[in-house]
């Protein structure tokens, strides 16, 4: 019996599940210590990428205005 409810409500995916997509009780959840961890790192490498990056175009600008720093 409860298979046919299952489906007369649409599936065992739908039941349940609100706006947000996630199902009953399962609201926010915290982060295992690994999982903050692997974004720590995340957020490291990203920051210095983007501080590469920086300085790659601060060199090409001097580069172009003819400011190349010698050595």
């Amino acid at each position: 019996m409860r298979l046919l409810e299952r489906f007369r409500r649409g599936g065992r995916d739908a039941a349940g599940r609100g706006p947000g997509g996630r199902g009953r009780g399962q609201g926010s959840r915290t982060p295992s210590f690994g999982e903050m961890r692997a974004r720590m790192r995340t957020e490291r490498a990203e920051a210095r990428l983007l501080e590469t990056e920086a300085k790659i175009h601060q060199e090409a600008a001097r580069y172009r205005l003819g400011r190349r720093r010698a050595g």
